[in-house]
């Protein structure tokens, strides 16, 4: 088995000989070993057909031509040659042996200068061979790796990308009668940057998971030196107590003694076969990104369109080989003193018992989890303001355009095009909370200290639509064409006896027809701050009592389905802070998580599925979600910013 990780590791050397590749050979699982390794590993587990992963143990085919008929790490290779590259090195090819090395040939082991690294790419028999272009070993320059790629087919280079087989083409399997004529094709160029683009986020989170897993590492580590420390006290007491009562007690302190350690073993052998689990995952995880951003960073085109299929479904692998759950707590021994007077030595010797110790959390990679099945791209972002504050409504009047409200106690609200130019602005004569557009294009729009709604209709005149007893904030419109509105009787968060905190049903003529205030035995909300309805047709809510803030999935009878309180099983940087809230066409629910800068992804249960959005993109402090006509999600931050994402689950296409 490749020994387990060092986070200081050369990236150059191989798991298995501990020394820079030889031949460096790259299997299906994306581990790299040298040639030799590997065909000793094979040898020793008596492998005829396939033999597993040192690493990952997953399952490798052992080509025709033996384990030299692996691919090899081209990647590592090229890398390899620009580290021992100088400005002294000289052409191995032409006559004369003085002019400057340009490139190097990695099939031929030959460094080229100019003329001849062209002549050898023309050339039929060395036109595909891999050449990285040398550069000095101090320059900032990246390394260069090219390939060029022929259609066994065809004999011609690959130019194209077929959309519908997924694999690189020649200009015949278009013109010409083939497996690939009539599908739908586009230049290799822009098939490999969409394929680099599906690999990059998962690339991404990975490198956010592997600082998590180190963490966990160490505290695991931690965890069982101080369970050491414990039990190493103990003992000491144990033993304290004895030399008190004299040498008589001498069989029942070593009975003790034996119990306490033979519990502390049985907790290090536990600790200690998970932390060698988690040590060769984090050594897995950490080569497979490894080899993976080579891959796609070095990689031809062609090369890269051929294998993200394979990266992608490497990745899925992976998460698989990640362990889900983490340890139950350890148990610890305890001694307790004796009674001076007590009927056996037992008894006036003491005794044990036990006591847990909390383990650290398992860190979830829920990030490669939305990497894996979800496309986020970020489409647009722009100020509304040059001063610092809080986006805290957005109202899309199109897939295009949205009404948005910027600052708290502001009375104006600003019409702005997706794409950052300002359309519009009206001021009104009340202070703006919420504002929502209905299906008929006229714009509802709450005021906190006015205690009122107000319409404005298709040419901006205002009208009062409803007038309350209590503080209206977050609005949403129902597909029974009524009205939802969080209303309060106080300011404060906190609610006592005498609070009123509700849902207000209204109709199309603005008369109130129901108050979703308690579920018949005890109040449902302390603080409603806004809300969405679901597929379901059920209301979800964010709910801001200072004490615990959550969201709350209700049924329009005021049946509370669900309370989502935050992700308890992922460590997040700072407690769960929801506010802005919407649900999509396909059922997820959005919850804007303002502490951790972030968007949590919810199912229609309630369930956590991953964070849709972290502070990765820039954002800071979310607060204001809205979904426009086109399914684009809106987001408005405390910087005065608007980003506009476009975001859906990735389809699997089954060959």
């Amino acid at each position: 088995m490749a020994d387990p990780p060092d986070s200081n590791s050369d990236p150059l050397m191989c798991g298995l000989c501990h020394k820079r590749y030889n031949d460096p050979r790259i299997l299906d699982c994306f581990h790299t070993y040298c040639c030799e390794c590997l065909e000793r590993h094979v040898h020793s587990t008596h492998s005829k057909v396939s033999f597993p992963c040192p690493m990952c143990h997953m399952d490798i085919h052992i080509p025709k031509a033996g384990v030299k008929g692996l691919h090899q790490n081209f990647y590592v290779r090229a890398i390899q040659a620009s580290a021992v590259f100088s400005t002294n090195s000289k052409c191995d090819s032409c006559k004369e042996s003085e002019k400057q090395a340009h490139s190097r040939c990695l099939e031929c082991n030959s460094n080229m200068c100019k003329p001849c690294i062209s002549r050898h790419s023309k050339a039929n028999e060395t036109r595909d061979h891999h050449v990285v272009e040398l550069s000095a070993p101090d320059s900032k320059s990246v390394t260069k790796l090219t390939h060029r790629h022929f259609c066994e087919k065809h004999n011609e280079e690959t130019i194209y990308y077929c959309i519908l087989c997924e694999t690189p083409i020649c200009k015949d399997c278009v013109t010409k009668v083939s497996e690939h004529k009539g599908h739908r094709y586009k230049n290799i160029v822009e098939g490999a940057k969409e394929k680099r683009n599906k690999v990059k986020p998962m690339i991404q989170s990975m490198h956010e998971y592997l600082p998590c897993l180190q963490d966990y590492l160490h505290e695991l580590n931690s965890t069982k030196k101080l369970l050491g420390d414990y039990a190493e006290q103990t003992v000491q007491e144990i033993k304290t107590r004895y030399k008190y009562i004299q040498e008589e007690l001498q069989k029942i302190c070593n009975a003790l003694v034996e119990g306490v350690e033979g519990k502390a073993k049985n907790e290090f052998n536990r600790i200690d076969t998970h932390t060698k689990t988690i040590e060769n995952t984090l050594r897995s995880v950490s080569t497979i990104t490894k080899s993976a951003e080579e891959a796609i960073n070095l990689g031809s085109d062609s090369e890269v369109v051929l294998m993200c299929q394979k990266l992608q479904n490497r990745f899925k692998h992976a998460d698989k080989e990640i362990p889900q759950v983490g340890l139950t707590p350890a148990v610890s021994s305890n001694f307790h003193v004796g009674e001076s007077h007590g009927s056996n030595l037992e008894e006036m010797f003491g005794s044990c018992d036990t006591t847990d110790i909390k383990l650290p959390m398992l860190p979830i990679p829920w990030g490669l989890r939305i990497a894996l099945n979800f496309d986020v791209q970020l489409m647009y972002s722009f100020k509304v303001a040059n001063h610092i504050d809080t986006i805290h409504a957005i109202a899309p009047l199109s897939e295009r355009e949205a009404w948005i409200c910027n600052g708290w106690g502001t009375q104006e609200m600003h019409l702005y095009s997706r794409e950052g130019e300002k359309l519009r602005t009206v001021k009104l004569d009340i202070q703006i909370d919420d504002i929502i557009t209905k299906p008929n294009g006229d714009i509802l729009v709450s005021s906190y200290d006015d205690k009122k709604i107000i319409k404005l209709d298709g040419d901006l005149k205002q009208t009062d639509f409803v007038k309350l007893d209590l503080y209206p904030g977050g609005m949403t419109y129902t597909k029974r064409n009524e009205l939802l509105v969080c209303a309060v009787d106080s300011y404060v968060t906190t609610r006592n006896s005498n609070s009123r905190r509700m849902i207000i049903r209204i109709n199309e003529a603005g008369k109130i027809i129901d108050m979703l205030e308690d579920d018949g035995f005890s109040a449902i909300f302390t603080a409603p701050y806004r809300l969405h309805e679901n597929m379901l047709g059920d209301i979800v809510v964010s709910d801001r009592e200072e004490a615990e803030v959550h969201t709350t999935t209700i049924t329009l009878d005021g049946f509370v389905k669900n309370k989502y309180v935050g992700q308890r099983d992922y460590r997040m940087k700072k407690p769960f802070n929801p506010f802005g809230i919407v649900s999509d066409k396909h059922g997820h629910v959005l919850v804007a998580d303002w502490s951790n800068h972030a968007i949590h992804l919810l199912d229609l249960s309630g369930q956590f599925i991953g964070f849709l959005i972290t502070e990765n993109y820039g954002i800071r402090g979310p607060n204001a979600l809205a979904l426009d006509k086109e399914g684009h999600l809106w987001v408005g931050d405390t910087k005065s910013t608007v980003w506009v994402f476009k975001y859906a689950r990735r389809v699997e296409h089954n060959n």
